[in-house]
């Protein structure tokens, strides 16, 4: 008797105490709230794909004279540096992987630390290749001909530029490689070894096939980041769509013609994923029985032992540890020989720092939120409104700054009484980049709720807690490591993130990443180097954060 009545009780209790969670079922506050935050972050992208059907008065100069220089600069330069990074990341990806080798410790974290290095702060540093090379043009020029001399300019300065970029992206294809090749286990490989293949034969036929989904999504990153690029480009003086942007609205006063330039690079962006998703198709890595046991790493000795040496240490040099010994020699320079600038720098890293940390804090906690709203009701339109809250961080800085522009220039216009003026506030800056970073911290909550699993949202619906109460007093305190990781992450690439900060900042704001651009404009590099340092050092801790997290799961260390 009292056992029945108590089995009655328990299953009356969550009836009475989870009508909160009952509420899921049907629409709710929770559902709005997706739906409300996902159109808010992607309202400036459609400003700007709005804009497509109209024709600014300078369009037609554009189409007639630059437009097709820039397409073709963009194309190249997205080309190029794709090669060249695939050379530079794969191949050592694969040898830190399945090889021993003097050094293989270090290059297995010191491989990443060019993604530190803004591509803007490394072009400071590369951009006086060509000026290396005057006296050969100039020979070129008297012996050969004006012809010889223009191509020989050209090819130099755009090679440079592509080795240098290339160099400085390479890392998102070695850490996809080097997780794809770790989680391929040593069944495959070895099979392939026992049946008389060679290490060479081996790497093209078994390890380059299995990894090519991790190959093209780490080559789509590349792509974005150098249609995204304007600080390298601007120095090179390689103009493409992105600095089109620039000369457009700013140079020519044509805004409709720059909004409409664009939404072609987000056309091109958004064609780009579409040919990585079908590329990738249904591929999906499968691990067969006995697949997750460690591979037994060959160890090297001798020529190989050198060559493996050399192949990782080319690229690190190239990419990180050449521009960081030039900027360390030339900050010092400048610190004992020009203390002036040293206070206009103070200024700039303390506004910088405060608005990155600040604004790292806030939007990491907004997609925390977002994310478990998300995860309690997992249908197809939350599903939907998750992808398209990620497309910001797809899109280029300078498309995402024209189309706040748009959005809050058209709010202010109306002169609304009881709504503050939101053009040149560091709240306009502030949502810029939440629209454009939110997918970091995004990401990393779905992960890190996806491995708490549904059995503690489970246990708390039988205790009757509301989900607000669940989020704060359960998924927040477990999900401090991932949260803290992508808080780190958002902090670095705000500091770096020059385009979007160049049109959006307040009058007399100066940031790390405008400061060390405006130097290097005025040719004091000396001065330039000690705010890129700062940039570099922030990027090459949060980075050590990141490969420190991610490492458990990647390998089989």
């Amino acid at each position: 008797m009292e056992l029945a009545e108590s089995n009655k009780a328990a299953r009356s209790y969550p009836a009475v105490r989870n009508r909160s969670w009952r509420k899921l079922k049907s629409p709710d506050s929770w559902g709005i709230s997706v739906g409300v935050f996902t159109a808010l972050i992607c309202l400036p992208i459609f400003a700007v794909l709005i804009h497509l059907t109209k024709e600014g008065p300078e369009w037609a100069h554009l189409v007639e004279t630059v437009l097709p220089r820039y397409l073709i600069n963009t194309a190249v330069l997205v080309v190029g540096v794709t090669a060249a990074a695939l050379l530079m990341g794969v191949l050592p990806a694969w040898l830190v992987t399945v090889n021993n080798f003097p050094g293989r410790g270090l290059f297995c974290w010191m491989l990443i630390l060019p993604l530190a290095l803004p591509s803007y702060v490394a072009a400071f540093v590369f951009y006086q290749g060509p000026e290396a090379a005057i006296p050969l043009l100039i020979w070129i020029r008297t012996n050969i001909s004006v012809d010889a001399f223009l191509k020989t300019e050209l090819v130099i300065r755009y090679g440079l530029l592509i080795l240098m970029m290339s160099a400085v992206l390479y890392p998102y294809i070695y850490l996809a490689c080097r997780a794809a090749f770790s989680q391929q286990g040593r069944t495959l490989i070895e099979s392939a070894r026992c049946l008389g293949d060679r290490p060479g034969a081996v790497f093209f036929r078994v390890a380059i096939p299995l990894a090519r989904p991790a190959m093209v999504a780490g080559s789509a990153l590349v792509i974005m980041e150098v249609i995204n690029d304007y600080g390298a480009v601007h120095f090179f003086g390689v103009p493409t769509l992105t600095e089109g942007i620039f000369r457009t609205w700013f140079g020519m006063g044509d805004k409709v013609s720059a909004l409409r330039l664009a939404g072609i690079v987000m056309l091109a962006v958004a064609a780009l994923l579409i040919v990585e998703q079908l590329l990738r198709g249904k591929a999906r890595y499968v691990e067969a029985e006995g697949s997750s046991i460690p591979l037994v790493r060959k160890t090297l000795s001798g020529g190989r032992a050198a060559a493996a040496f050399l192949c990782c240490l080319i690229p690190l040099t190239i990419g990180f540890l050449y521009p960081v010994g030039r900027l360390v020699h030339w900050s010092w320079l400048n610190l004992t020989s020009d203390r002036g600038v040293s206070l206009t720098f103070g200024d700039s890293l303390v506004r910088g720092l405060v608005l990155a940390g600040a604004t790292a804090l806030v939007v990491t906690l907004l997609a925390s939120f977002f994310a478990f709203a998300v995860r309690l009701r997992e249908n197809p339109v939350r599903k939907s409104c998750f992808r398209l809250s990620t497309l910001g961080y797809a899109t280029p800085g300078a498309v995402i700054a024209v189309g706040v522009l748009v959005v809050f220039g058209g709010l202010d216009r109306l002169e609304i009484r009881w709504i503050p003026l939101f053009s040149g506030s560091l709240f306009l800056i502030g949502f810029a980049y939440l629209v454009r970073f939110i997918a970091i911290p995004l990401q990393l909550s779905r992960a890190g709720m996806d491995r708490l699993g549904p059995s503690l949202g489970e246990a708390s619906r039988l205790l009757g807690w509301a989900p607000f109460t669940t989020f704060l007093r359960i998924d927040l305190p477990l999900l401090k490591g991932p949260l803290l990781a992508a808080a780190m992450l958002l902090f670095v690439d705000i500091l770096k993130e020059l385009p979007l900060t160049l049109i959006l900042r307040p009058a007399n704001f100066e940031t790390l990443a405008t400061s060390a651009f405006s130097l290097a404009k005025e040719a004091r590099l000396q001065a330039c180097a000690v705010p890129s340092l700062m940039i570099v050092a922030a990027g090459a801790v949060g980075l050590l954060i990141m490969n420190r997290w991610l490492a458990p799961t990647n390998s089989h260390e």
